[in-house]
């Protein structure tokens, strides 16, 4: 790994031999973050040049005066880069107009519903509320989120829409569009002490809101309180 004063060299001179140093010394970290996405259509050399350019681009932006260790930094960057050609791939190639639609009114469905039940609602519960079948609830929320399934009877606390990395990205945000860790660094500190346990717990342990009541002994409706604002805490910082 390179040390900080590679990177204040590179920000000072934007010297292209010294940025091809950094990148090359932190190559191995595409290796590493694009295993989990092998074998699910896409090939590995367009992955890794995905990757590869994300890296780029989290070299180009990162700033060492800010006390960031370049590859908590750059981490989102590459995953928030290799998810989102996923997903433009994803709709281009297989995913219905419709199918796409859906998929783009369950988030909003979703906590209206978290809100009015006082937990996470169930794929019935997301059909009858969108006039929409159960079967193609399902269809959108797979094509949407990519490569995962669901039961008809779960419900959608335990999806692949809430763990830490896609909540911290605020996807339609965009990883390069913000400080990631600073953002959340700031956000963390203001904080009460219960909604720093509930955001662990949630974004980073991905527990469920059922699981994190039982373990603070408080009721289901107060956890979905808590997080409600404390996306709203992200939402309010990111627009600033």
């Amino acid at each position: 790994m390179m040390n900080q004063e590679a990177f204040l060299q590179y920000r000072s001179s934007k010297n292209i031999d010294v940025r091809n140093q950094i990148v090359e010394a932190y190559l191995y970290m595409v290796e590493i973050l694009i295993r989990k996405y092998m074998n699910k259509g896409v090939d590995y050399d367009d992955l890794y040049q995905v990757g590869a350019m994300a890296l780029v681009s989290a070299v180009d932006r990162f700033d060492p005066d800010k006390g960031f260790e370049f590859s908590s930094f750059a981490t989102p960057t590459i995953l928030g880069e290799i998810k989102k050609y996923f997903r433009d791939k994803e709709w281009s190639i297989k995913v219905p107009r419709r199918t796409k639609e859906i998929s783009l009114r369950i988030p909003a469905a979703k906590e209206n519903l978290t809100d009015h039940l006082g937990r996470t609602p169930t794929v019935d519960e997301l059909a009858k509320h969108l006039d929409v079948s159960n079967e193609e609830v399902v269809k959108a929320i797979e094509s949407g989120r990519a490569y995962t399934t669901y039961s008809l009877n779960q419900t959608l606390d335990n999806d692949d829409l809430m763990t830490f990395d896609k909540f911290a990205s605020i996807e339609e945000k965009g990883y390069s569009s913000i400080e990631d860790f600073e953002v959340i660094k700031q956000v963390f500190k203001n904080m009460q002490d219960k909604e720093k346990t509930i955001f662990k717990l949630r974004y980073l342990n991905n527990k469920t809101q059922a699981e994190i009541a039982n373990h603070m002994g408080v009721s289901q409706m107060t956890i979905s309180r808590a997080e409600k604002n404390i996306r709203k805490m992200f939402h309010e910082e990111l627009n600033r």
